[in-house]
């Protein structure tokens, strides 16, 4: 029976929230800041991979090519 008083006990209020302090809210913002920068990040991802998969080719075609003006000249320098 001491179980059923338990619950039918009032439960307590909960606690007052406190009033943000300046370093609170200035924590907050820079947490909003993040966020959004985060979000905007995300949203370019893919055109920088196609970007970085671009120069990647380029990189690789621009080695082959000296490769190959290197053999025709006469071998590597």
């Amino acid at each position: 029976m001491r179980w059923t008083r338990r619950l039918l006990r009032r439960r307590p209020e909960p606690a007052p929230q406190h009033s943000e302090t300046p370093g609170h809210r200035e924590a907050k913002s820079a947490l909003s800041r993040a966020r959004q920068a985060r979000r905007e990040v995300e949203a370019h991802r893919q055109a920088v991979t196609h970007l970085a998969e671009r120069l990647a080719r380029e990189r690789q075609r621009n080695h082959f090519a000296e490769l190959f003006r290197s053999a025709l000249e006469g071998g590597r320098r």
